[in-house]
């Protein structure tokens, strides 16, 4: 039987005392890194007017059961080119009404939020312009100036270029 060969490399050119250091060496840049988040960005989620903002959702859903009585819907079309928006409203909503708005909610970060007004084409369609949409899952929501009712839906961007509002 021939004795065991002898290691002769010395210890830093060996491969696992490297992999067993690169493990807690991970786990130290992936903390910093977290850190490094945690510090910088903004947390979007949380309000600070979180009691106003609960009150507010009664009213909210008085103007959605409005709409759903009305029978209020319609039809989103979003041009990512250019940021054009169309909405062209069903039979049920037309009426005296001259300009929508229409207020593009980002779905984790409210500074990405945009509101815009809406012109009147004709009688059911309206037109305006956004900035530039992030992909994300907006939700869309219209209302008249008066705020008597209100439609809302969601946009999957870019995957979805129209979105039904009810």
């Amino acid at each position: 039987m021939r004795p065991p060969r002898e290691d002769t490399k010395p210890w830093y050119r060996q491969f696992w005392p490297w992999f067993l250091i690169s493990l807690p060496g991970a786990v130290v840049i992936a903390s910093m890194v977290t850190i490094y988040l945690a510090v910088t960005t903004k947390d979007g989620l949380v309000q600070d007017d979180y009691y106003k903002k609960g009150l507010g959702i009664h009213k909210d859903a008085a103007k959605s059961a409005t709409a759903r009585q009305l029978n209020i819907q319609a039809k989103l079309t979003y041009e990512p080119e250019t940021g054009e928006i169309v909405v062209a409203l069903n039979e049920a909503a037309v009426g005296q009404i001259r300009q929508l708005h229409l207020t593009a909610f980002h779905p984790t970060r409210d500074n990405r939020d945009q509101v815009i007004d809406l012109s009147r084409l004709d009688e059911r369609t309206f037109r305006g312009t956004l900035l530039a949409l992030e992909p994300a899952n907006w939700r869309m929501s219209i209302e008249p100036p008066g705020g008597q009712w209100r439609i809302s839906g969601r946009l999957a961007v870019p995957q979805l270029r129209t979105a039904e509002l009810q």
